[in-house]
């Protein structure tokens, strides 16, 4: 067997495999790197203390099917057969081994195949099961990462001084990257490759996944199953956290959810059939549900707004750790929320038409159109209308009071400036992380030509004719004045902290009164621009606060934030719900091992990889039946990493306009392969061709 190659600083071996009933020898190359290389950059002091090394290896193009005997050497080269201990098929090391040389083997001649093994500095255990595939999510160097180790599996760290290191890293390496195939067979390309592989580790490892103490094994009861993956792909996220955490996940809802199917036992611990129908019982029923449980719970989450309420209640009736029933319910009514956050700001709460012609009088000379209408109780954009006159003004809460019977419709001043999405991380009533979001303006925003001006022209049409609130793009992160970056965060966690929340993650939406930035029609679409000079122009930004949900953001943003920032919403969620304040006075071992892995997966990657991303929302425009969609093309889906098509084929829609609810058909989550504003640009673009580029058929009622 003739080598190839001579490479500076790589060692040789032949390592002697099976594939498929045949021997295999691949001749293969391999480097230990014990010392990752420094970059330079500002990077946290966490990131300074690296608690693994990695290993390069790739096998030569052309495997050998020998005959003859057996030898230890082969053309002078040293030979070593395939590990016994990763003989075990149950072995994830083993598993991931096996078939990254199959596919080498069957793509005979005509590529190299190289990866890094990831070898433990450290002992201790891994933050979560799944660490490195989840933190390369965004890499574009990696064909595929894998983890092969488990939370409460003792981690060894690896002896870099002693013989055979090849062999023992197969075996002791706790991750491995692949790098993505290149073309041909130029050992330097790969080489080269490999090198800055390294640098994305430190982007997206340089945290202390590898800790001193496991994650306890905890009970988390979980109300409310999601829906199935083959309707929204938001109960995986939940599901697969639960998973990498090591979580006996107990899941209560109606008979015959999707998850209880004997098909799903690996997503969860138990099944429990549950009334959960809201109503005044719900509480009572999940306490109920709970006491089942072949085993104690140790905490209750949910994640669906309309379940929270009565979550905590029934969380506080066992005992358990959860946010606090009365702030929930402050944010659940917004007129609550608006007299605790924006107290100086008058608003008005009508039961409906006939209440709302009795007040209007006293409150004639404080009016000031355009006004926003929404249910004081509601989700997503739901019932929210915005009025320039009184005869609209009557419409919307008319047409609010049929939608939402017995609910109020909250009537407010209108608040110009961009409005953003807004995520915080409370552990003990301390902000441990957060990020803004920029939420684009909706058709019914822009419509109107104050809010959207056209830097080209002095007027601005909008060809929609919607006058919906849904959402139309979110894109992360936000471009807004760092300074007003800065007011959000700390107005907004010092209202969350008021409110009494302490644990968990809260998502917020809210304005920016007075900005400096606003959004205008560019040559290359809406975006967030320095604001012209106006006679408001003195005043200092503020905040205006439109709601506070007491969970994670939607799915779909959920993802995004993964993508940009490695940070995970939905584990973090179910951590903090097992985790107790420290003012509770139950502070324990298991506590502090929960709060080490808290704190670490809420550290972001660094700034180098922080890949922008957008979620473009394709909001329905009209009612009708549902026919199809058709796809987009190739060039636009290759940017898409999530997408789902909401409505199916023969599905009713009402018309919104009457309705006051705008479903959405579908929405796409686009990846930037660029940092910073170029990123921005890359994904907002991208985001407005899909919007463009998406069509659907939708029969009109009869």
């Amino acid at each position: 067997m003739a080598s190839q190659y001579t490479i500076p600083g790589y060692l040789r071996h032949v390592l002697e495999v099976d594939v498929d009933a045949r021997k295999v020898l691949l001749e293969c190359y391999w480097k230990l790197n014990e010392h990752l290389p420094s970059i330079e950059e500002q990077v946290p002091k966490v990131d300074q203390e690296v608690s693994f090394a990695t290993l390069n290896l790739f096998f030569a193009p052309s495997p050998i099917f020998p005959h003859g005997k057996d030898s230890d050497r082969v053309n002078d080269i040293p030979c070593f057969a395939f590990p016994e201990s990763l003989e075990d098929p149950r072995s994830k090391i083993s598993l991931f081994l096996q078939d990254v040389i199959r596919k080498h083997v069957a793509l005979y001649g005509s590529s190299i195949t190289a990866l890094k093994l990831l070898l433990p500095k450290v002992n201790g255990y891994v933050c979560r099961g799944d660490i490195i595939q989840r933190r390369f999510l965004t890499c574009d160097l990696a064909e595929k990462a894998a983890d092969f180790t488990t939370v409460r599996q003792q981690i060894r760290a690896f002896d870099f001084k002693g013989e055979n290191i090849l062999q023992r890293a197969l075996c002791g390496a706790v991750g491995a990257v692949v790098l993505k195939r290149l073309p041909g067979i130029d050992q330097s390309l790969v080489t080269s490759a490999l090198d800055l592989l390294d640098h994305e580790m430190l982007y997206r490892l340089s945290l202390t996944w590898i800790l001193d103490a496991p994650l306890p094994r905890k009970r988390l009861a979980m109300v409310e199953g999601r829906p199935s993956p083959a309707v929204s792909a938001a109960s995986m996220g939940i599901y697969r956290a639960a998973s990498a955490l090591g979580i006996d996940l107990v899941v209560l809802d109606h008979d015959g959810h999707w998850v209880q199917d004997p098909a799903m036992e690996s997503l969860r611990a138990e099944f429990i059939a549950c009334d959960i129908t809201i109503d005044e019982g719900l509480p009572d029923r999940i306490v109920q549900a709970v006491s089942k449980s072949k085993e104690p719970i140790d905490a209750i989450v949910t994640f669906p707004d309309a379940y929270l309420l009565s979550t905590a209640r029934a969380a506080k009736k066992l005992g358990l750790h959860t946010n606090p029933p009365v702030a929930l319910e402050m944010c659940r009514d917004k007129r609550k929320t608006r007299e605790i956050a924006s107290a100086d700001v008058q608003v008005l709460s009508v039961t409906g038409v006939a209440d709302l012609k009795q007040q209007l009088p006293l409150f004639v000379d404080l009016i000031k159109y355009p006004l926003i209408v929404k249910p004081t109780m509601g989700c997503s954009s739901e019932g929210v209308s915005k009025v320039t006159c009184e005869t609209e003004l009557i419409d919307a809460v008319s047409r609010n009071e049929e939608q939402f019977p017995g609910v109020n419709s909250l009537i407010e001043p209108y608040v110009s400036g961009p409005e953003v999405d807004a995520n915080f991380v409370l552990l003990d009533g301390k902000l441990i992380w957060s990020e803004i979001n920029d939420d684009f303006p909706s058709s019914a925003e822009m419509q109107l030509s104050n809010d959207i001006p056209d830097e080209n022209s002095a007027s601005t049409s909008s060809s929609s004719s919607s006058k919906s609130f849904a959402e139309s793009s979110t894109i992360i992160p936000s471009i807004l004045p760092g300074n007003e970056i800065a007011l959000l965060k700390a107005s907004l966690a010092e209202t969350l902290v008021k409110l009494g929340f302490r644990n968990g993650v809260y998502h917020l939406e809210a304005r920016v009164k007075d900005s400096k930035s606003n959004y205008a029609m560019t040559t290359t679409g809406v975006e967030l621009v320095e604001s012209p000079q106006s006679p408001n122009a003195t005043r200092e930004p503020s905040v205006f606060l439109i709601e506070i949900n007491a969970r994670v953001p939607g799915h779909q943003e959920t993802f995004a934030v993964e993508y940009t920032y490695g940070i995970d919403y939905f584990a973090l969620s179910m951590l903090m719900a097992l985790s107790s304040d420290k003012n509770s006075g139950s502070k324990s071992v298991d506590n502090t091992a929960l709060e080490s892995v808290i704190h670490t997966l809420s550290q972001p990657y660094s700034a180098h990889v922080q890949y922008p991303t957008n979620i473009v929302f394709i909001p329905a425009e009209r009612g009708g039946t549902f026919m199809y969609a058709k796809p987009l093309p190739e060039d636009l889906m290759r940017h898409v990493v999530e997408y789902t098509v909401f409505i199916q084929k023969g599905e009713v829609i009402k018309d919104p306009e009457k309705e006051g609810k705008w479903p959405f058909v579908a929405y796409f989550l686009v990846v930037g392969s660029l940092t910073g504003r170029e990123g921005r640009e890359q994904v907002r673009r991208i985001g407005e061709r899909i919007r463009k580029a998406f069509e659907y058929e939708m029969k009109a009622l009869e």
